[in-house]
Formats: structure tokens, C-alpha cells, sequence
């Protein structure tokens, strides 16, 4: 078996990235996607790499949920008030920290790994399921 080398230049260009196995629908439909307003930005200087603190609002059912990502290439005002998407049943994350993340946010990778927020048309309520 050969050794896999990745190239720490641009480790998540598209021409990189294996295709994964075959999981089924089912796999992606237990995922609870929703959407949510971002309600705070919060710096978080104690991470290792360069990170937010955000509150989100998923809607009348779920609430206001927690999380830290590393979208530092956003400015806290481009954030605030921004609908993003959330995978909220993956579980909470505790981080070295203390600070507990309780979901993931959603974007696509540019090919250094820098996170682009996906984005949705105005008007989508919160806490919408993403199909």
C-alpha cells in the first residue's frame, strides 16, 4: 500500500479530494440540516487557529444553539444577521476550551481550506429544513 501524500498547499482543491464510499440516502436524511440567522460574533483569541464564537437562531423549534468555526475570513458585521446552514444532530463538541459547540455550520472549502458559508435566497425562515 503506498503512503497517501497530501499537498499542504492546497489540500482541499477539487482534484485532490477522493470520491467517498456509497453510504445510502438514508445516511444523509438522519441529518438534521436547518437554517438559521446568526444572532452573535464573538472574537475566540484561546483557539490555535483563528475562530468566532456564534450564536444562531434555527427557529421557533430548536432555538438559539452554539458553535465555533474557524470563518474568520468573514468580518463579525458580514456575519450578524447572515442565514447559514447548520447540521444540528451530529452532537455536542466539547472544546479544550470548555466552550461547548452544538452544531456545525455549512460551507464549501476553497482549496486551501478557507470555509465560504453557503448561502441562501432572502426570505428563507428560520429553522427551514435543507433538503
Amino acid at each position: 500500500m503506498s503512503e497517501h501524500v497530501i499537498d499542504s498547499s492546497e489540500p482541499y482543491h477539487p482534484e485532490k479530494l477522493e470520491k467517498k464510499d456509497y453510504v445510502g440516502a438514508a445516511a444523509y436524511f438522519e441529518l438534521d440540516l436547518r437554517t438559521g440567522i446568526i444572532l452573535k460574533v464573538e472574537e475566540f483569541p484561546e483557539m490555535r487557529k483563528p475562530s468566532y464564537k456564534i450564536e444562531v437562531d434555527f427557529g421557533p423549534v430548536i432555538g438559539k444553539l452554539w458553535t465555533s468555526a474557524q470563518i474568520t475570513n468573514y468580518s463579525r458585521a458580514e456575519l450578524v444577521g447572515r442565514t447559514v446552514v447548520g447540521a444540528l444532530n451530529l452532537g455536542d463538541k466539547t472544546l479544550p476550551t470548555g466552550f461547548v459547540s452544538e452544531f456545525l455550520v455549512l460551507g464549501a472549502l476553497d482549496p486551501d481550506g478557507t470555509v465560504r458559508l453557503l448561502e441562501l435566497p432572502e426570505g428563507v425562515n428560520p429553522g427551514s429544513m435543507v433538503a
